[in-house]
């Protein structure tokens, strides 16, 4: 489950970086930042499948929703995170 919150961490700095001029893309990453570390908090707090299964959901929902500001992530990163297997 490190790898799960260690992906999120790096998700959460990369969504953060969005510049001004963008400000629309700007406040949905940042909804899409603070979403993924709610789902964080919650699953550290409660670390359950269905915390688990959430957290992860919602990363790749972020990752969908700002595609800019994850582009040094690798396709095999993210297959080997969505194939980490929640218990």
């Amino acid at each position: 489950m490190k790898k799960l919150l260690s992906a999120g961490v790096v998700l959460g700095l990369l969504l953060t970086g969005c510049s001004k001029k963008e400000s629309i893309i700007a406040n949905n990453c940042d909804n899409e930042a603070r979403k993924v570390s709610n789902a964080a908090n919650a699953y550290v707090a409660s670390p359950t499948k269905a915390n688990c299964e959430a957290y992860k959901k919602t990363i790749n929902d972020a990752l969908k929703n700002c595609p800019n500001y994850y582009s040094g992530l690798s396709r095999q990163t993210l297959e080997d995170f969505n194939n980490t297997v929640c218990n």
